[in-house]
């Protein structure tokens, strides 16, 4: 079984590999991870609005706005008023974000293709669970704190024989 700092060193050591293959450097240089998550958004539901963009990244109104303005000023995103209500501004790509979203999604592909062809099918469905179950380990851990805090329960201790 591997201790806490064999996991620590692992992860270290490849996720480099995993989350930053030679392919990202190009994409990396041009926009901030925060930026890739805005644009991949807008790609997913074609127009947002800025409070989405600030739920999603989960970040202070003020710093969406200001990776909004740089992405606009870039050139990746237009602000817009929105057909359905022109009291709201709404955020789509233009053509430069759809292109950029367009690269973005093929190294994506990519690399899954690659792992998806290398493992059988009972791996890449023990890998699909436990990434899922890693996730909800890590967005469960802020409800479980707070729950923990919120409710003093006494552990009842049952013999058995």
């Amino acid at each position: 079984m591997l201790d806490y700092d064999e996991i620590l060193d692992f992860v270290f050591k490849y996720i480099k590999k995993l989350f930053y293959p030679e392919e990202w450097i190009k994409i990396d240089l041009e926009l901030s991870k925060s930026e890739i998550f805005t644009i991949m958004l807008v790609d997913r539901h074609g127009e947002i609005i800025m409070s989405q963009v600030a739920d999603y990244i989960n970040i202070p109104m003020s710093t969406a706005t200001g990776i909004v303005d740089r992405l606009v000023k870039n050139s990746y995103l237009r602000r817009e008023r929105s057909e359905a209500d022109r009291r709201h501004v709404v955020i789509k790509l233009t053509d430069k974000g759809k292109e950029q979203v367009v690269r973005l999604k093929n190294t994506m592909q990519k690399y899954i293709q690659m792992v998806y062809d290398a493992l059988t099918y009972e791996e890449r469905q023990m890998i699909y669970n436990v990434f899922l179950k890693v996730v909800n380990i890590i967005e469960n851990k802020n409800t479980d704190e707070s729950l923990q805090k919120t409710e003093n329960k006494e552990i009842k201790k049952i013999n058995i024989q």
